[in-house]
């Protein structure tokens, strides 16, 4: 399943990414939309793939 795949790359990508990133990035990022996310990231990705990182650097910046 396709959809699936691009959420879970997305999921993966934006671990790392939070993860790596300055404490007051990952806060900027968290209190962003999905439209800020979607203008972070290259043109050609997918909402699945946005949609999971943004997931990704909100559970990391909450902690869980």
């Amino acid at each position: 399943m396709e959809v699936e795949r691009e959420r879970q790359r997305g999921l993966e990508a934006g671990r790392r990414w939070a993860r790596s990133v300055a404490p007051d990035k990952l806060a900027a990022m968290a209190n962003g939309s999905f439209d800020d996310f979607s203008q972070m990231l290259p043109l050609d990705t997918s909402d699945q793939f946005v949609g999971g990182f943004r997931e990704a650097v909100l559970h990391v910046w909450r902690g869980a």
